[in-house]
């Protein structure tokens, strides 16, 4: 294997690439990830409601920026707390966690997972059994389709960040269906040259640095989400911790809906433990108006002192586990999935957004099929400006007899993608007749 720091196109050493550029190479790797638009659109993109809902909730480019910063603390203090295992792995580098957790949702298309598993409904259909998975757009968006440089593709970044960024790396495993492998993946067959350059594909083990991502990541969303829908006033955590009658529903519709869920049985063996988990950690009844200066106060500090308890739960481990090469607290480890499902039961499953993402596949699938269409019949007034040098390069290559079906298919996934929500809502509008839009309107 190459060097961490040897670039997919123009390897160089220690420092960047600039004279008089002092900066080590994933910290060029980082600079690069902010600067780009692709990271820009996240802020319009959803987290859990839509990006349109305001500040109150957070998107995906203000979630990445905390789990950059939870991910970068937490490398820091593992490095402290165990040099000696950190050297055994090869090493900790804190610029390539924060790199990789900017990133990690780079791939994620307009209206969030709905809209992900539209789109891989939509790719499957039209031949490309690979589908859609964001991870895998991840990785397509940073070797690829982001834009830096007139001479490569992609963003150009280390092989060191671009491992980080392999949660699940292998391809999607078509032929097992109902496996993991089938449902999480991190790289797609059209871009099986750029996961060859970053590790032996035999390997199906993430790097330290992505199980520290990936963590981070779970601790992330698990605090602040909950957070935002508390604040909003849709999730009851005191009627949690004090009805045992509201507790018995929840657990009995987590267990429906996943019978062998490890920690919904646990829970449910013990359900006082997190009645009083919920109890002592979140104890405002009544205390504080909501939405009141106070009641933010209180949960900030609260939020603070959950994601410190879980950045000092895990230590490294030289052995391989569910969490990578970190070793979790089972307890702690229990919290963040009953805190996951919360969310999960009063907001994601929460009728009043069914209507919305109804019409969100609407809008994805709309679209989907408007661009392959055009592409199909090689019409470029419908193609957005920033494909058009790859879609001129797919007919040229289909003009010599070469079958580009498949990438064009993979085209269109590209272009709709790529949009944010804003975007795809004015697009759709437009191309379906519901809103003519000016003439002088952008439209790219």
């Amino acid at each position: 294997m190459l060097e961490k720091d040897e670039r997919q196109y123009k390897p160089f050493g220690g420092q960047g690439n600039k004279p008089g550029d002092r900066r080590k190479v994933f910290q060029v790797d980082r600079d690069r990830i902010i600067y780009s638009s692709a990271f820009r659109r996240l802020a319009q993109v959803t987290q859990v409601v839509t990006a349109q809902e305001g500040h109150v909730f957070h998107n995906r480019l203000t979630h990445s920026l905390k789990v950059a910063q939870v991910a970068r603390r937490l490398a820091e203090s593992l490095i402290i707390k165990q040099p000696d295992i950190a050297e055994k792995l090869g090493g900790i580098e804190p610029d390539i966690v924060e790199a990789a957790a900017l990133v990690h949702d780079l791939g994620h298309p307009p209206f969030g997972h709905i809209a992900e598993e539209q789109l891989d409904e939509c790719a499957v259909e039209h031949g490309l059994t690979d589908g859609f998975e964001g991870n895998a757009q991840s990785f397509r968006i940073l070797t690829k389709l982001a834009i830096h440089r007139i001479d490569y593709c992609g963003l150009n970044l280390t092989r060191g960040v671009l491992n980080a960024v392999l949660k699940y790396p292998w391809l999607r495993d078509c032929k097992n269906p109902d496996s993991k492998q089938y449902r999480k993946y991190s790289v797609y067959d059209l871009d099986y040259e750029a996961f060859l350059f970053v590790r032996d594909t035999g390997d199906r083990s993430q790097t330290i640095e992505a199980s520290i991502m990936d963590f981070a990541d779970d601790i992330t969303y698990s605090v602040h989400d909950l957070e935002d829908f508390y604040l909003a006033g849709l999730i009851p955590l005191e009627l949690l911790a004090t009805d045992r009658d509201e507790l018995d529903r929840f657990l009995g519709e987590w267990l429906r809906d996943r019978p062998n869920n490890k920690v919904a049985k646990a829970v449910e063996a013990n359900p006082s433990r997190f009645q009083n988990f919920l109890d002592a950690t979140y104890n405002l009844r009544g205390q504080y108006r909501p939405g009141s200066f106070e009641q933010k106060a209180q949960i900030k500090r609260i939020s603070s002192q959950l994601i410190q308890n879980y950045i000092t739960s895990v230590q490294l481990s030289l052995k391989y586990g569910d969490r990578g090469y970190l070793q979790y607290n089972q307890a702690k480890e229990e919290e963040l999935k009953f805190l996951q499902r919360i969310v999960w039961s009063y907001v994601i499953s929460n009728p009043r957004l069914a209507t919305q993402r109804y019409g969100q596949k609407r809008i994805i699938k709309t679209l989907f099929e408007m661009y392959l269409e055009s592409i199909k019949k090689k019409d470029l007034s419908f193609i957005p400006v920033r494909f058009v040098k790859e879609y001129l390069e797919l007919d040229e290559r289909d003009q010599q007899g070469k079958n580009v079906a498949l990438e064009k298919t993979r085209m269109a996934i590209d272009i709709v993608a790529n949009l944010s929500e804003a975007e795809a809502v004015l697009k759709f509008r437009r191309l379906t007749g519901i809103s003519q839009g000016s003439f002088l309107d952008y439209w790219e």
